[in-house]
Parts: structure tokens; sequence; C-alpha cells
């Protein structure tokens, strides 16, 4: 019978414990920060993949003399052809929008002018120049520009960019500076609208990291208030979780996740 009373008293705390779980989940969060990244968020490409090409020229590298000194490059040339590539890529597409019917377009677009190169001369002759393309960098340009720029990655995302946020908590929305006297905006969240632009799909989806469950997005909010602008946050991480805690504090006080 002691079996029984305490097999049944451990039932009942389980089932206690799920449901205190079930309604802490429901409940809508205490306050959602976010954070507006800059474009520099999506460069931690640049600076790990020139760090991939430090490591593959220290294992396997042909010496060059200069002044004294051994200076060690990578045999094959699409190594460094690859990396300004990857520059190139980055730099490209954190500053021009390519939304997903915008990508289909372009990648029409290259697929018709190869298969018009095709046509006219050939893309074999077209290529020909490609074997003397000779694009070498040495091991110690690799190490010095992934370590800048992991310096400077690091000095943004988690320092300028933290010096500016939005708290959502008590029913408002609150601008906040840690340094400068630049005023910070208050908003009340009673009638506002929220809505998230569509993704990127280069910026957000691939090197937001979007494709792993993560990613990026831009929110856009709308105060209910007469003669209130509408105000975008950019670049904001993990965005679409964010997203729905805000979306539970809005339908809390009265606001919409849809604008």
């Amino acid at each position: 019978m002691a079996e029984a009373r305490d097999a049944g008293g451990d039932a009942a705390a389980i089932r206690a414990a799920r449901m205190h779980a079930q309604t802490q989940k429901a409940a809508p969060p205490r306050e959602v920060r976010l954070v507006a990244h800059s474009n520099i968020l999506y460069w931690w490409v640049v600076w790990l993949y020139g760090y991939v090409c430090a490591f593959a020229t220290y294992i396997n590298n042909v010496p060059v003399p200069f002044a004294g000194k051994q200076i060690k490059f990578f045999p094959e040339a699409w190594l460094g052809i690859s990396y300004v590539a990857v520059v190139l890529f980055v730099i490209v597409f954190t500053n021009v929008r390519a939304r997903v019917l915008h990508t289909f377009i372009i990648a029409a677009l290259v697929a018709l002018a190869l298969v018009g190169m095709e046509w006219k001369w050939g893309l074999g002759s077209v290529f020909s120049f490609a074997p003397e393309v000779r694009l070498h960098m040495n091991l110690a340009f690799y190490m010095m520009m992934s370590t800048g720029l992991l310096l400077i990655w690091i000095v943004v995302v988690f320092g300028i960019d933290q010096l500016t946020y939005w708290r959502f908590h008590g029913g408002q929305v609150i601008e906040r500076h840690r340094l400068g006297n630049a005023p910070g905006n208050v908003y009340d969240t009673r009638g506002m609208l929220m809505r998230r632009n569509p993704d990127d799909l280069f910026r957000h989806k691939l090197l937001g990291l979007g494709f792993l469950g993560l990613g990026t997005g831009d929110v856009v909010f709308k105060p209910a208030a007469a003669g209130s602008e509408p105000f975008i946050i950019e670049n904001v991480w993990r965005s679409t979780e964010k997203q729905r805690r805000i979306e539970r504090l809005l339908t809390q006080s009265g606001g919409s996740g849809q604008g």
C-alpha cells in the first residue's frame, strides 16, 4: 500500500511539473531585447575562410626566398582566387539586397549569358586564359588579414553594436543608448503593428546562417500613436525566435504581430 501511495505521489508530482512547465512556456516573456547589427556581422565568412587558407598554406607550401626569409605560398592559384571570390561575394551581397525572386532572375540572366557566349565564341575559348591567371597570397597575408578582421568583428558585433538596443518591457518599447547623449525614443506597444521584411537569400539565409535555424532578419514596427513613424531594426540575430517572443508580448498588450 505504501509503495502504491508513493507511485501515485510520484505520478502526481510529474504531472504537476509538466503543467508548470507548460504554463511557463505559454506565458509571455517579461522582456525582449533587440540589437540592430551592422553588416560586419556577416564578415565571419571572410576571416574564417582566411584561416582555412592559412592552414592549407601551412601544410602544403612552396617556400620562396625573399630578403633573407622563406616566404610560404600555396602551390596552386585556385586558393588565392577562391579567397578573392569570397571577399567579393560578401561585399556585394551584404550591400545589395537579393530576394528569392531576384536571385532566380539573376541566375536566369547568367545562364542566358553563358548560353550566348557558348553560341558566339565557345566557352572553351573564352576561359582558355584561366591557366594564365596566377593569384597567390602568402601565409602571413592570410594570418594577418584574418586576425585583423576577426578582431574588428568581435569589437563591432559584441561591442559597438550593443551600444544601442530596443527593450520591449511593460507595454513599452524603449530605445536605449549606452553611450553619448542621443535621446532614446519610447513607444507604447498598445496597438503596435509588427512585420518582418522578406528575408534576403544570401544575407539572411546564407551568411546569417538561416539554413541552420539561426538566421537574421529585418523587423519593422509601426506604433499606433498618431504621428509616430515606423522604425526598422535591421540584422536582428535569431530573428525568428525573437519575433515569436515579441508577438506574445504584443498580443498581451493589445498589439499585433502583423502589419
